[in-house]
């Protein structure tokens, strides 16, 4: 499943570039109505389930190692790789970002005059200057991160319980929609949506809360069997739920409904990927071991792609799947020839030393729904 959520972020990359979402490091001049619709559905599901799923395999993982073993290897498989995605490709991007006259910072989203000096004037200098640097996505592996470690009571007092007998009452399936859609309500989260944890808060905790869910869901065996009979019911609820955000937006029934919608997608997918789990074979233990590295490059490529057929006169939905495409097959192929053979560059990337060696991420990521 996360194997499809890494190419459902990169798909709303190349859609956040047509649609009218404003806040994006390049932007058409014209936005598209398709491009629009189908972000606003994507944006919500795919990082409430990036944060489920981040919290149900961290449980797994500290099952496995402990809790000092745990802190390591998320500062390893999190930190590191933060860190070097930053430096590199986060220049790039604020790169491309400030040739466009935009500028995405902790001091929030501003159009500014764009810059034309070369790249390799820009960079490394633009190095010293934190506002000449961009995490850009990653912001994902620094909330991790800092969930992960948050979550530490939560994990230990998980492990320690054992979880009741029996499928799940039916309450548990539905209910953490109406939590996450009150907590939004409350907290006036979701808009505007700038992951630079300054001014991120609501926002920050309502991800830690998807995590603190995926924890609970991978503890209790009996919630797969009720997810598998509540699946139709939390389709409806996702269709509704989605119109209800297109209809009321940045309002508080709005938010109300980005909570409800994040969840019921989520848990309608999941339980998809349970009645559908594939069975293991050498391609998706490829993609498995790939998709950090590919989640890390990816959005370089795919923005200079983008740039490059921004004036193309071509129509937008053939232009889409060229972005997301190019810039996929531009990070596979990093990750394959620069990264899968090398140990020194497998670590930089946040893997394990050689692939498929790592027992304990295996047993971790067999137990998410889908892989």
């Amino acid at each position: 499943m996360r194997v499809l959520l890494c190419g459902g972020v990169i798909f709303a990359h190349a859609l956040l570039i047509f649609a009218d979402e404003p806040r994006y490091h390049l932007k058409s001049a014209v936005p598209d109505a398709m491009a629009s619709l189908i972000y606003a559905f994507l944006r919500p599901t795919l990082m409430t389930s990036w944060f489920i799923l981040g919290g149900w395999a961290a449980l797994k993982s500290f099952r496995s190692r402990g809790p000092a073993q745990f802190a390591r290897e998320r500062m390893t498989r999190l930190l590191v790789p933060l860190a070097v995605g930053t430096i590199t490709f986060g220049s790039a991007i604020k790169y491309i970002e400030l040739r466009h006259g935009i500028d995405i910072g902790l001091h929030g989203f501003r159009l500014v005059d764009p810059i034309d000096t070369p790249f390799f004037t820009f960079f490394p200098h633009n190095l010293a200057y934190l506002n000449r640097v961009s995490w850009s996505h990653l912001y994902f592996l620094a909330y991790l991160f800092l969930m992960s470690l948050l979550m530490l009571p939560l994990l230990s007092w998980l492990v320690r319980r054992a979880p009741p007998a029996g499928m799940a009452p039916r309450w548990t399936v539905h209910g953490p929609a109406l939590v996450m859609g009150a907590y939004l309500a409350v907290t006036h989260g979701y808009w505007p949506y700038l992951p630079n944890l300054i001014h991120d808060w609501a926002n920050f905790f309502f991800f830690t809360l998807c995590f603190a869910l995926g924890a609970l869901v991978a503890w209790w065996p009996g919630f797969e069997a009720r997810l598998r009979s509540e699946a139709l019911w939390l389709a409806i609820v996702m269709l509704v739920a989605f119109a209800g955000v297109r209809a009321w937006e940045d309002t508080t029934a709005g938010r109300i409904c980005v909570g409800l919608l994040g969840w019921s997608a989520f848990a309608t997918f999941t339980a998809l990927a349970f009645r559908f789990r594939p069975g293991e074979s050498r391609l998706l233990t490829y993609l498995n071991d790939a998709m950090l590295p590919v989640f890390i490059i990816h959005h370089a490529p795919l923005l200079l792609i983008g740039w490059a057929v921004l004036t193309v006169p071509m129509a937008v939905w053939l232009k889409i799947p060229l972005v997301a495409l190019g810039g996929t097959a531009v990070a596979l192929a990093g990750y394959h020839w620069l990264i899968r053979p090398w140990p020194a560059m497998r670590f930089l990337f946040g893997l394990s030393p050689a692939p498929g060696k790592n027992a304990a991420n295996r047993a971790a990521m067999a137990a998410v729904p889908g892989e």
